[in-house]
């Protein structure tokens, strides 16, 4: 009877740790209510390859998005303008193009000896677009920025991240 029960309770223990690790837990940087129009908002972040490229996920109610901050070397003095287009290659090889919402302007800094410039974007993104990054996530981002097109992999170990960020974006 001893040996039956040890073995129901080391089965129990396993199927709770199992329940437990499947349940995902999110992380946002951003999880607050919107005080005017009382909407949840919720922002996750996402670094990608050499830290100087970060790619967010955005919702306020039904209103999803996509944002992106870039640092670059050197100062740049050229704007992104509305409608140009971030990609983002999925997990399935399928890419995706997310439009901006609107401009943006440079900021400038002197970082240690170097000058420095900063781009925050915010792109469109479609309920059905967030849901195929939910299913699949992304592998690589993408975005012509003045003359060069900056192009980051996401490291192998953080792609099932931007899965999870989508998927907790689209929970309620």
């Amino acid at each position: 009877m001893k040996h039956l029960f040890s073995i129901w309770l080391c089965a129990s223990a396993c199927a709770l740790l199992s329940l437990d690790a499947s349940a995902q837990k999110c992380k946002y940087l951003l999880d607050e209510t919107d005080p005017m129009t009382e909407e949840r908002v919720r922002r996750t972040k996402m670094t990608l390859e050499g830290r100087d490229f970060v790619v967010n996920y955005y919702r306020k109610a039904d209103e999803f998005r996509v944002e992106m901050a870039v640092a670059l070397i050197g100062e740049r003095n050229f704007i992104v303008e509305e409608g140009t287009e971030l990609s983002l290659k999925l997990g399935n090889g399928d890419i995706e193009a997310f439009k901006a919402a609107q401009r943006a302007t440079p900021i400038s800094y002197v970082a240690g000896t170097q000058v420095a410039t900063n781009y925050n974007a915010t792109f469109h993104c479609t309920q059905a677009q967030m849901a195929l990054l939910a299913e699949h996530g992304f592998s690589v981002a993408s975005i012509k920025l003045g003359d060069e097109t900056i192009t980051r992999v996401v490291k192998e170990k953080k792609a099932g991240k931007t899965q999870d960020n989508a998927r907790c974006i689209l929970g309620d």
